[in-house]
């Protein structure tokens, strides 16, 4: 992007967004832990509050709802960014069968508690955490096709966030029915911490596309996406000869 361009644009660095989500998510859920525990207010037999039980009783689950709803905000956001960045992980199919879907699945549990509404709260979770553990499976290793000197050192630690997220989503799962069902709240307990590791997980996720995005990129791109399509400037990545001439484009899309 030339210096021209990069002055013409009003908006901020799309590379903000993520950076934003990230930090309301975790400042979210954590603030709500603190006060739960403070206040005496995790459920009898439980040791470990999971992230849910901070959105139950007043004032912790106001926080909880106006916090994690401006996250899914940003989450909307985060995915279309990611699906209109002519990057090799690019994809508006992705984005729309399990990006925005997940957005939204955190933004049912943040204004469902798990007490009064607990069917829309935990489907919301569900959405959540299945939605994202797949997008990141899909756009992770999309990045395997990339070679050489393109294949940077957050290609890497994405795929490594993607096996941990995938693995601490699947074990929150069947820990909490297990010990839901059995009444065994030490397996609840271990349940809450393989939660509160798939979310950080997936907000260190989000966080790489803060450094992967850099300074080329501004959020005005989405207006633009619009009037031509996202695949329609896709560069292809293996080929050579471009390379060697020096497209300029390649600076926008090398990873």
């Amino acid at each position: 992007m030339s210096e021209c361009d990069t002055k013409e644009k009003k908006w901020f660095r799309s590379k903000i967004v993520p950076l934003f989500q990230c930090l309301l998510t975790l400042s979210t859920t954590w603030l709500c832990m603190a006060l739960t525990v403070y206040q005496g207010k995790i459920p009898p037999g439980y040791t470990i509050p999971t992230i849910s039980d901070g959105g139950v009783y007043p004032p912790e689950k106001f926080i909880f709802s106006i916090g994690l709803v401006g996250a899914a905000f940003f989450m909307f956001l985060f995915i279309w960014i990611v699906a209109t960045a002519d990057k090799i992980y690019s994809s508006p199919v992705t984005a729309w069968v399990l990006g925005f879907p997940c957005a939204l699945g955190l933004m049912i549990l943040a204004v469902c508690n798990c007490q009064e509404q607990p069917t829309l709260h935990y489907s919301g979770a569900i959405m959540f955490f299945f939605c994202f553990a797949f997008w990141c499976l899909f756009t992770s290793f999309s990045e395997l096709r990339l070679g050489g000197l393109k294949k940077t050192y957050w290609v890497t630690v994405r795929q490594i966030l993607t096996l941990l997220l995938t693995g601490f989503s699947a074990a929150f799962g069947i820990f909490y029915y297990i010990g839901y069902s059995q009444s065994k709240y030490w397996i609840i307990d271990i349940a809450a911490l393989c939660e509160w590791a798939a979310v950080s997980t997936t907000q260190f996720f989000v966080l790489t596309f803060f450094f992967d995005l850099g300074d080329e990129y501004y959020v005005e791109q989405l207006k633009e996406w619009f009037h031509k399509g996202p695949a329609e400037d896709k560069m292809l990545y293996d080929d050579e000869e471009e390379e060697e001439e020096g497209h300029p484009m390649l600076l926008m899309v090398d990873n």
